[in-house]
């Protein structure tokens, strides 16, 4: 596509960012839908972060997304925070609105478009058992209780940031949350007994460490409906025991495409389709590699 003085940015700032696939696919899609908006990577250092956001905010830039790893310090350069964002305490997407900045968190907004199209469940009856309390754990687990959620157990290695997340979700919507020590395998095994729907969000199984997993294998049972919210590599070592268990698995892309076209129909006004960023993904994809 052609860049012109028209054209609104939307910058991605992270680091590292040589693997992102977000920019790639949001530019399809906007050729596609015939759209003078373009979507690129920068990579900052931690110290020029503010400057970067402050220059920004003054150019032709109809949106900022934010990444890893900077999406809680982010938000002591913004002029304002909606309400679920300052809730989950980390900003993935910025509105730079008439030269405010504005900051949003779409991480659990995107898993709710995904858990909707590709599982159908009603949220307010299932159970979830969610791994990992930061980053997209957190994100997710308040979105969910935001939801109504039945009931979310969660667990992680660091039982502080566990517990955290709990006493705050359970302070805003009483006692849906309950956080399992992942050293009490007695309370590990009774709480996946109840759950619907298994989330890894720990981050482990990602390369270089392709082995590891989160879950013993025996503890799968058939009928969990088994969750990772990476997406390379498509399946984890956590998702490839889940389905040997007779589990219905899925990987990240959901989430991702969910949290893309959220962030599409807010800038642009225009509805986003599934399929289409479903299919847009796959071919962005066919030409990554784990590294």
């Amino acid at each position: 596509m052609e860049i012109d003085v028209d054209t609104k940015l939307i910058p991605v700032i992270g680091k590292p960012l040589r693997q992102s696939v977000s920019y790639k696919m949001g530019n399809n899609i906007y050729e596609i839908e015939g759209l003078n908006y373009f979507r690129f990577p920068i990579e900052v250092e931690r110290e020029y972060l503010g400057d970067v956001l402050n220059g920004l905010k003054y150019m032709n830039v109809s949106g900022i997304g934010i990444t890893k790893p900077y999406k809680v310090e982010v938000m002591q350069y913004l002029d304002e925070i909606d309400e679920l964002a300052e809730k989950i305490g980390a900003v993935n997407s910025i509105e730079v609105r008439d030269g405010r900045l504005i900051g949003h968190n779409k991480d659990g907004e995107g898993f709710v478009v995904f858990f909707r199209r590709e599982i159908g469940r009603e949220i307010s009856s299932t159970i979830f058992f969610c791994i990992g309390a930061g980053g997209a754990g957190k994100a997710i687990c308040w979105t969910l209780a935001y939801r109504g959620a039945r009931k979310i157990y969660i667990t992680d290695k660091f039982e502080d940031a566990g517990e955290k997340l709990v006493a705050g979700i359970n302070g805003d919507f009483k006692s849906v949350a309950e956080f399992i020590p992942a050293r009490d395998l007695e309370r590990t095994r009774a709480a996946l007994a109840q759950s619907q729907v298994l989330m890894n969000a720990s981050g482990v199984g990602m390369a270089p460490n392709l082995q590891d997993t989160p879950l013993a294998k025996e503890l799968f049972m058939p009928g969990h409906i088994v969750f990772d919210a990476t997406y390379n590599p498509k399946l984890t070592q956590f998702l490839k025991d889940a389905q040997a268990s007779g589990c219905q698995v899925f990987n990240g892309k959901g989430m991702l495409i969910g949290c893309s076209m959220l962030g599409f129909e807010e800038r642009t006004g225009r509805p986003a389709d599934y399929e289409t960023w479903s299919k847009v993904f796959d071919a962005v994809m066919e030409g990554s590699e784990i590294r």
